[in-house]
């Protein structure tokens, strides 16, 4: 999922004049001056911590782990739906395949109260079912023993949500194209894939494959994730089959439906030396604007290759489908609705970017947990930086870090509570700041080569699996051969920013890190003339001295300070404790 617009994270910056102008940077990073609307310039750190949303019966059985869900692990969805377009209406047939992973007699599922269902059954037997808010406690015909193979069949039906604002606040979007045909898609990352079918609802277990079977009315084309396998038309109605060869994500399965015109074209890998094939849906007044406009997803494709590894779904495609949302990263068959503009100079489509990125970071190495979402939105944010970088350059890349830097509101931790399924599209701190703890890293690794490494072994050993954020930390601790927990504890489980206070005596600088745990050790370089001094505050009061250097021409005026330009107290903690 895509950021309302690019806001951005949470390193502090300095400014310091001497009698000649100089920088003090953090990580010797420059910013360049830009700024926008509803933005900040300073760092925020808000004294009042961001809220959760309490705890009610419906989020914490959506959202918790427990022996109804840890029971049995999901192999294959079969999904069957027609889709009621004048209505805004579903009507579905869901058969989940499974193994029990433990004995049990009753498993859940979870399918939003407003759907009706009209019957579960396991092998043409129906089954008694308690429906409790989102979730359905399944009571089996016997006992089942750990390794047994199980099928679980639902019936349903309903008006499922309505989408308030897709892709942020997610559902079924129901619009008309400008001629007048029905125009739908859904989003459902933040509310899960249980808005609009009968699924195992939890970011834990991801199916093996999936299949996805979509009716509606005689022209209309619909279309799902994976590679079309069959299409028919009777009565009025059309038909369309689309399997998902690889594991998915519940809230990665999606349905588009409209009046499309396919737009056939293919990659070549410059990594694997196989073809993808391309098969984009589009609306066709805009078909020869996307057969233009879609051809940078190309050189995208390539980039994202070279730095994480192979496109993951090579045997299910890649498509771009016209969506009536901004866009989404549902794997294989990514939602694209930003009018064909290239939004970033004119050289690149920010949505095709950002959202291809996921295929990488979502939906090849998962979250676990919705409280890991950084993983996803943190690094696919990132990528969008790297690829500035590779097309323009390292200052072109640190501009964009900054666009990314000025609207951080460290309001919660960027790594959030679990088991809750919170997302909230007005905290972008999992986007922005998510992205800027890599940048930080990489700056504080000072080793372009390794730091690459470990973002593509990342990717790469936990392809196609459901992770937790601590997964990373250890392979930094294990590729680094250190132990980093101080940066991760301080960027992703505490919300505040580090805070450099400092100030001078004579030629005497003295410096300290506050807002931060007691072994948060950041390095920083200040400029001065020159010359470039690389030091490393604490918790506890240091000194330095800086020759020439003159507090008087110090600009007061500028946004971007972020200390104590004149604290006496870290002069006396000094001469107190040294």
């Amino acid at each position: 999922m895509k950021k309302t617009f690019s806001s951005l994270p949470i390193m502090i910056t300095l400014f310091i004049k001497t009698k000649i102008f100089t920088t003090l940077l953090l990580l010797s990073v420059f910013f360049s001056s830009c700024g926008i609307l509803g933005i900040h310039l300073k760092v925020s750190n808000p004294k009042k911590a961001g809220g959760y949303p309490k705890a009610t019966k419906q989020n914490t059985l959506l959202a918790e782990k427990s022996r109804y869900r840890d029971c049995f692990d999901v192999h294959h969805n079969t999904l069957k739906i027609e889709v009621f377009p004048s209505a805004k209406f579903i009507k579905g047939d869901v058969l989940i395949r499974a193994k029990a992973v433990t004995d049990f007699d009753t498993l859940q599922i979870d399918l939003y109260k407003n759907m009706k269902i009209n019957s579960i059954s396991t092998g043409g037997e129906k089954l008694i079912f308690v429906r409790e808010e989102g979730a359905v406690f399944v009571k089996m015909n016997q006992p089942v023993k750990a390794g047994a193979d199980i099928e679980i069949r639902i019936n349903y039906e309903g008006t499922p949500l309505v989408a308030k604002r897709a892709p942020w606040d997610g559902g079924f979007v129901w619009k008309t194209d400008k001629e007048g045909n029905p125009w739908i898609g859904v989003a459902c990352e933040s509310e899960g894939s249980s808005l609009w079918w009968p699924s195992k609802d939890i970011m834990s277990d991801e199916a093996d494959s999936t299949d996805v079977t979509i009716t509606v009315p005689e022209k209309l084309i619909a279309v799902s994730n994976g590679v079309l396998k069959d299409s028919s038309s009777k009565n009025g109605k059309s038909t369309y089959h689309w399997h998902t060869s690889y594991p998915i994500n519940n809230y990665n399965v999606t349905i588009y439906v409209g009046n499309f015109k396919l737009l056939h074209d293919s990659y070549a890998s410059t990594s694997t030396w196989k073809t993808t094939f391309l098969n984009h849906y589009v609306l066709p007044y805009n078909f020869e604007n996307a057969k233009y406009h879609f051809q940078q997803l190309k050189k995208q494709l390539a980039f994202y290759e070279k730095m994480f590894g192979p496109y993951p779904w090579q045997r299910d495609g890649f498509k771009l489908i016209e969506s009536p949302y901004a866009g989404m990263e549902h794997q294989s068959a990514i939602a694209y609705g930003n009018g064909y503009k290239n939004d970033y100079q004119e050289l690149f489509d920010y949505i095709i970017l950002h959202e291809t990125a996921h295929e990488w970071w979502g939906n090849s190495v998962t979250a676990a947990d919705l409280s890991d979402a950084w993983i996803h939105e943190g690094f696919a944010t990132y990528c969008e930086a790297l690829y500035v970088e590779n097309i323009s350059g390292y200052e072109a890349y640190l501009n964009y870090m900054y666009w990314q830097r000025i609207s951080i509101l460290n309001k919660r931790p960027v790594a959030r509570k679990r088991e809750i399924r919170y997302f909230d599209s007005n905290d972008e701190d999992i986007y922005n700041k998510g992205s800027w703890v890599l940048h930080s890293l990489r700056t504080t690794l000072e080793n372009d080569s390794l730091f690459f490494d470990i973002l593509k072994t990342f990717r790469l050993e936990n392809h196609q699996k459901q992770i937790y954020t601590e997964t990373f930390i250890d392979l930094i601790n294990t590729k680094t051969g250190k132990d980093y927990n101080w940066f991760f504890q301080q960027y992703l489980f505490r919300r505040e920013a580090p805070i450099l206070e400092f100030c001078w005596k004579n030629n005497s600088f003295y410096f300290k890190w506050t807002h931060t745990n007691e072994d948060f050790e950041l390095p920083i370089k200040i400029k001065v003339f020159d010359k470039t001094i690389k030091i490393t505050p604490t918790s506890k009061t240091q000194k330095i001295e800086l020759s020439n250097s003159y507090p008087d021409f110090y600009d007061n005026s500028n946004e971007l300070y972020y200390g104590t330009k004149s604290n006496k107290k870290l002069e006396q903690e000094f001469i107190r404790n040294r």
